[in-house]
């Protein structure tokens, strides 16, 4: 555990360090954030808080015909091949520094929202293996926050709060790659497509290929069904120049740890 690598972490120094130019301010689904320049082309950066964990993959259907999280799929597995990684959490930023004195992405001010986040379908296996084949992940938008502004041990238990407000985005899974020790903890990557959610983050983010945002995130177990303080971070992806800065950050982190991918 003591030589755990967040990659996320990482990268996003590298990121930061790659010359950014002025932002520009994006609006969508209630919450303001200001863009960042990778690679000449502006994008979209952000972090988020979670706890997961290994479930039966019970998960019912919301009414805007998204998968989501029931009593049953809330309820942790031993860690272990068939399993379905699935998770709740709440974004922390969202390149939010328009503000010094109180950065914010909500457009009502500090406090007034929130956008959660939950995601499901990732099925374990074999070790450090996993098909995302029919994996899931979904964003909502909450202007009367009720989920928490972090994670906790017990944060599984508030899983319909983490789904009750506007579905603001809806994406799949095009690959996901996990690098860890076993079951017990490990690093992921993985490239998502949105599918749904509203109309204008829609347009925000959809690139028109499988590749609209990638995906960073760390965890461990600690002897628990459930994980604790995971963190990640997204950021989108619009041009080859992109994706080659991030392969640089990746290859910068000098991980040897052979990973393999679902699909």
């Amino acid at each position: 555990m003591a030589n755990f690598i967040t990659k996320s972490i990482a990268a996003g120094i590298l990121l930061g360090t790659s010359g950014f130019a002025t932002a520009a301010t994006v609006s969508a689904g209630g919450i303001e954030w200001d863009t960042v320049a990778i690679g000449g082309t502006q994008g979209t950066t952000a972090t988020f808080q979670f706890q997961q964990w290994f479930s039966d993959g019970t998960y019912g259907v919301g009414a805007d015909g998204q998968d989501v999280i029931t009593a049953s799929s809330k309820e942790a597995f031993a860690l272990g091949s068939g399993g379905f990684l699935t998770g709740v959490g709440v974004f922390t930023g969202f390149s939010d520094g328009r503000n010094a004195f109180s950065p914010t992405f909500c457009q009502n001010g500090p406090g007034q929202c929130e956008l959660t986040i939950e995601f499901g379908g990732l099925q374990a296996v074999g070790v450090n293996d996993f098909d995302s084949s029919n994996a899931w992940l979904n964003v909502y938008y909450d202007d009367s926050p009720d989920f928490g502004f972090s994670t906790n041990a017990n944060s599984h238990e508030d899983f319909a709060d983490a789904q009750d407000g506007t579905l603001w985005a809806a994406f799949e899974f095009s690959t996901f790659d996990f690098d860890g020790n076993g079951f017990e903890s490990g690093n992921s990557e993985a490239f998502l497509n949105i599918v749904g959610g509203l109309a204008d983050v829609i347009d925000i983010f959809d690139t028109g290929t499988l590749n609209d945002i990638f995906f960073t995130a760390s965890a461990q177990f600690n002897g628990d069904r459930y994980t604790n303080n995971s963190t990640g971070e997204i950021t989108t992806v619009s041009t080859p120049a992109t994706l080659g800065l991030f392969g640089l950050a990746l290859f910068g982190l000098g991980a040897a740890s052979r990973k393999r991918t679902s699909k």
